[in-house]
């Protein structure tokens, strides 16, 4: 059956469904990595992400996450994965507390995030980050989709050509992508969706060197501002410095409103295949 299949069948996207989890007991949940959501051999860090980060979402008397951060600690794999579960702090308006993801008996990445109720959170508002000068969607070229790459197969993912041509050949010294993305099947987008879809593009870093080698996730840190308007996201996501093959990853996400719904920090490490 064909992802946009499941979603006029059973009202639920294929994404919901394969972050799903299930309460095992007061502190403990379990759910399944899908290999739906693979880069080669391992989910994708964004998607674990989402998932680890749901249970917080039953546990604490706020439901939307605010700001996560994983520490990917080893190797995941597709399969059953436990989710322990601490609060740390109930307040008023935030609540905060910590997911240990766990494979084989090991701790395989550690999540902590603060979490708010976005309806009722109010103040004073202030943006000087400006959309960047970037092709419309018709204008811009699909990213490739390699055999071994499931997580593309089930995204929208369109850049610049440029930045196209970037990525299969190398010599961009900007590091750096600008391009729109959503769902293949056209299931909505909601704050948990934000948190893969900010570790969801090619490391920006191939614009120099090409698609070559391996960029594992050490952390990966997510600000979300608001919940996303349905539509199209569009993104920036840019590699400033990288030192002994350690690379800072920064990045911002817009809904289809041209609002900033998510800030993306991560630390990874640059192999190039000998």
């Amino acid at each position: 059956m064909l992802d946009s299949e499941v979603v006029v069948e059973t009202g639920i996207g294929k994404f919901a469904q394969d972050t799903s989890v299930r309460r095992i007991d007061d502190t403990t949940w379990e759910g399944d990595f899908s290999g739906d959501w693979n880069v080669g051999q391992v989910p994708n860090g964004g998607y674990a992400l989402a998932m680890g980060a749901k249970p917080l979402a039953e546990i604490l008397p706020h439901r939307d996450p605010m700001t996560v951060t994983a520490y990917y600690v080893a190797r995941t794999e597709p399969g059953p994965v436990r989710c322990e579960v601490e609060v740390l702090r109930v307040g008023k308006g935030t609540s905060t507390g910590m997911v240990r993801m766990i494979q084989h008996g090991e701790t395989k990445i550690q999540i902590i995030g603060t979490y708010t109720d976005f309806d009722q959170i109010s103040g004073e508002n202030f943006s000087n980050i400006n959309i960047p000068d970037m092709p419309a969607f018709e204008a811009c070229l699909d990213t490739p989709i390699r055999e071994n790459n499931e997580l593309r197969k089930r995204l929208v993912q369109r850049m610049s050509t440029t930045n196209v041509r970037a990525l299969e050949e190398g010599g961009d010294p900007s590091a750096a992508w600008v391009g729109w993305t959503a769902f293949a099947d056209g299931s909505e987008i909601d704050l948990f969706a934000l948190l893969m879809f900010a570790d969801s593009t090619p490391p920006p870093i191939f614009s120099v060197y090409g698609a070559k080698g391996w960029v594992p996730t050490l952390d990966l840190s997510v600000q979300l501002h608001r919940r996303p308007e349905p539509g199209l996201l569009r993104f920036m996501f840019n590699s400033p410095l990288m030192t002994h093959g350690i690379v800072a990853e920064d990045g911002l996400i817009w809904d289809s409103t041209d609002n900033v719904v998510a800030l993306v920090r991560q630390t990874a490490k640059f192999r190039i295949k000998n």
